[in-house]
Formats: structure tokens, C-alpha cells, sequence
């Protein structure tokens, strides 16, 4: 029977975020979160086989929370939204966005990020100003413009402190978005070469 642990998972888990939060993986260890929980490396070793198994779901986590950032309502309109979303968690959660964008944890943000793209796709399914555009044209449009959320994200993210606030990303997000958006669109109806 395995041993019984004055915490759970979820509190392990939940530790190690706030530890990435405070101070990047440079400050997460198994020690590190047994000092924040009064307790020794065992229980972590309990429930993680490894720092990379419990490493894997604090990038879940951090997908999870900007999931929630990117569907708050800002503006009304819900693609706009998601950008704007996007680019203030790199704004506001800076270690946390950065973390997961590491090359040894970029993989498993990939991997949980496709579901964001999904859920975010799938609530845009009768977006107007998507109304007329073909699924690969839509793919094509989302898809530039979360290179230019991603971009403008990690630009939040690494900046000294003044540079960006919410109305900055606001603003860039918006005009950035109806320029994608309206030049794809004269891009399709205009004739091959």
C-alpha cells in the first residue's frame, strides 16, 4: 500500500506553478517545493516519477491559465479577444509565459496549446467577419495572426517595465488583427499569378 502524504498532487503541482511564477525553472527543485510545503522530497517522488513528469504539468498548468486570460471579454469581440488574451498573459504572467516557451518545455506547450487552437477555432465557428472564407483560409488568417500574438507576447514578456500595457497590446492586437484579416482577404479574391 503506498504511503499516505499529508498533501496531494494537486497541491504539489499547484506549489511548483507559484515556484515558476516567482522564479522561473531555475527555482524549481523537488527541495524547493518540499521547503514550500513543510515536508520532505519524498511525497513529490510519490506522486512524479521525475521533475520532468511533474515539469510537464506545470506547462499544462500554465496552457490552463492562459486559456482562461485569453477567453476574458475585453473588448466584445471574441477573436480580438483571444489575441489580446494571449499577449497580456505574456504581459502579465512573463515567467510563467517564458517557462513554458523554453526549448526544453516548448514541446508539451505545443502539444496542450493545439487544444487552445481548437477550442478557440471551434468558438469562432460563425465569427462574422469569417463569414465567406473557406476552413483553410480561416487556418491561414488565425494562424498569422497568432504568430503576431505569440511575437508581440514574448515582446511583453522580455521588455523593461513602461514599454507595454494593457491599452498598448490593446491597440497593436486590434490594428494588427483587422490588417491580417483584410489583407488575406484581398490576397484570396485577387487572381493567381
Amino acid at each position: 500500500m503506498p504511503p499516505k502524504f499529508k498533501f496531494d498532487k494537486e497541491e504539489i503541482v499547484q506549489t511548483a506553478v507559484e515556484i515558476v511564477r516567482k522564479h522561473g525553472w531555475n527555482g524549481l527543485s523537488a527541495r524547493s517545493i518540499a521547503k514550500e510545503l513543510n515536508a520532505s522530497t519524498k511525497p513529490i517522488y510519490g506522486y512524479f516519477k521525475s521533475m520532468a513528469v511533474l515539469e510537464e504539468e506545470v506547462v499544462k498548468r500554465i496552457v490552463d491559465l492562459l486559456y482562461d486570460t485569453m477567453i476574458q471579454t475585453r473588448t466584445g469581440d471574441p477573436w480580438h479577444d483571444h489575441g489580446i488574451g494571449y499577449a497580456m498573459f505574456g504581459f502579465e504572467e512573463k515567467k510563467l509565459f517564458l517557462a513554458a516557451n523554453d526549448d526544453r518545455h516548448v514541446v508539451h506547450y505545443r502539444e496542450y496549446g493545439q487544444v487552445i487552437w481548437d477550442r478557440c477555432t471551434a468558438s469562432l465557428a460563425d465569427y462574422p467577419p469569417f463569414k465567406g472564407l473557406s476552413d483553410d483560409q480561416i487556418f491561414m488568417v488565425q494562424f498569422l495572426r497568432w504568430l503576431m500574438a505569440h511575437g508581440l507576447a514574448f515582446q511583453a514578456a522580455i521588455q523593461p517595465p513602461g514599454l507595454y500595457d494593457e491599452a498598448v497590446i490593446t491597440e497593436k492586437m486590434q490594428t494588427g488583427s483587422r490588417a491580417i484579416l483584410s489583407g488575406l482577404k484581398m490576397e484570396f479574391q485577387s487572381p493567381g499569378p
